[in-house]
């Protein structure tokens, strides 16, 4: 077979195979079902879990008005009862409403993943035959006029040849532009399935936090059902002595590592509002932005008191590596700010010969660069800075959720996770065996303290949930 007939082969195949290449989605069909908002959802299909859903959603409206006509006038025994009841209710509500949202997008992740393995081997398939073609279309195109005059192809033939030989190339050209739409099409349901990935994960970590504050709902509810009656007056001396406490855990003042007083309740807003986003317990944020300052004096003589230039007896002679110098001096002229005028931390001599970490969230300066990106992108702003607090304290909750996931790998409970993770921060996130260790496990070390101050910490925050 002469080569322009491989060619147009090949051609006409690699057409006919592009017409395949975006298959049509066929409906699912959607069955009768019954039950109301249950927690049944097994096996239930798309147009099921919506319904399902939709009175999820119906009855915990319903709750949330109930509820607050409850806290109205719970002054009373009785009341305070029911208004816990309601809570009791409307958390389990938000817990199975949630169950069926991540199933939808679990179901949907799934879909997702097999279409883009379909479309990464279609992907892979026309652009073999597309290789195959371009080789082809060479070897013609080294043909001369002169070699093709002194063979025996006729005048004719060799123009009607050229005449397909430049069809030919004008399929190859759609071709590229087919293989390129399928291309962006691929990266576009990647991404969509990341996001995906990410709002599940997000309404897993809601869907935790609803069973906790169920629990803790219970607990109070039977700690009242155990009161009896005629003792109403003492529920209301009850009452108030909680909202003192609550008053008082909002209005506790702490020191964060750079120096920065700020009350418990004001950090805890900061930290929540994107709680669920990053997937780390706002408790876990606050006993890291705390415990640096409090471990006996070892850091928290030290953080703020140099400048990045000081000179010290170190292999440089200043306080801070010439790579985070880069690094700061970057960051500050982005901010505006002059480098000479803003404290860093001095170098631990057990922790290395530099020192140089910035903000409330102790930053190194290369390490915050890494990170501001994506601390813009939580907060959607474009230059967020170590100096303010809703920026270091996001900074600080994704360095965590980056080191909870490493830490996951190796531990399932939430305090040695907790511990794990305040390790890696403190001493990076590669830190691992025996290093990783000694960082986490003896009751000295800055994550086994770091742990041990967010329990506490989540306990303050149950009785603010309260």
């Amino acid at each position: 077979m002469r080569p322009l007939l491989i060619i147009q082969t090949l051609a006409v195949s690699l057409i006919a195979f592009t017409f395949l290449l975006l298959p049509g989605v066929h409906p699912a069909h959607a069955e009768d079902f019954g039950g109301g908002c249950t927690s049944a959802i097994d096996g239930k299909n798309e147009a099921e879990l919506q319904a399902i859903l939709e009175l999820c959603e119906a009855e915990i409206n319903k709750q949330k008005d109930l509820l607050a006509n409850s806290q109205k006038t719970s002054t009373t025994l009785e009341q305070g009862i029911k208004a816990y009841t309601d809570r009791i209710k409307k958390a389990e509500l938000d817990i199975k409403a949630r169950a069926i949202k991540i199933r939808q997008l679990g179901d949907t992740i799934t879909v997702k993943a097999e279409r883009i393995g379909d479309l990464s081997s279609r992907l892979d398939r026309v652009q073999s035959s597309m290789g195959e073609l371009v080789r082809k279309t060479r070897e013609y195109q080294d043909v001369t006029p002169i070699e093709t005059f002194l063979s025996d192809q006729d005048l004719s033939n060799f123009f009607a040849d050229l005449d397909s030989f430049v069809a030919i190339k004008d399929d190859l050209r759609k071709t590229f532009l087919e293989v390129h739409e399928v291309k962006n099409l691929t990266e576009k349901e990647k991404k969509d399935l990341e996001t995906k990935k990410a709002q599940e994960q997000s309404l897993k970590f809601s869907q935790e936090a609803e069973k906790r504050k169920s629990e803790n709902y219970r607990q109070e509810q039977a700690r009242i059902l155990a009161v009896t009656r005629g003792q109403e007056t003492a529920y209301i001396k009850d009452i108030a002595e909680k909202e003192r406490i609550k008053n008082e855990i909002r209005n506790r003042i702490f020191r964060t590592v750079g120096g920065t007083e700020i009350k418990f309740g004001d950090a805890l807003k900061l930290i929540q509002s994107h709680e669920a986003t990053i997937g780390v317990a706002s408790a876990l944020v606050l006993a890291v932005l705390t415990q640096e300052s409090s471990m006996n004096g070892n850091i928290g003589g030290n953080i703020g008191r140099c400048t990045y230039n000081q000179a010290w007896n170190n292999s440089t002679g200043t306080v801070m590596s010439p790579t985070q110098q880069t690094h700061f001096l970057a960051i500050l002229s982005e901010l505006g700010l002059n480098p000479d005028k803003i404290p860093v931390s001095c170098p631990i001599s057990k922790d290395g010969e530099f020192g140089g970490a910035i903000g409330p969230a102790q930053f190194m300066p290369q390490t915050w660069s890494g990170f501001k990106n994506r601390i813009g992108n939580v907060l959607g702003i474009s230059t967020p800075s170590p100096f303010q607090n809703l920026d270091a304290f996001t900074g600080t909750a994704l360095y965590l959720s980056d080191a909870q996931t490493r830490c996951k790998t190796a531990f399932s409970t939430t305090v040695e996770i907790w511990r794990c993770s305040a390790a890696k921060y403190y001493a990076g996130l590669t830190v691992s065996g025996t290093r990783l260790s000694r960082h986490m496990n003896p009751s000295s070390s800055y994550g086994y303290q770091v742990a041990k101050r967010a329990q506490q910490f989540q306990k303050d925050i149950d009785t603010l949930d309260l």
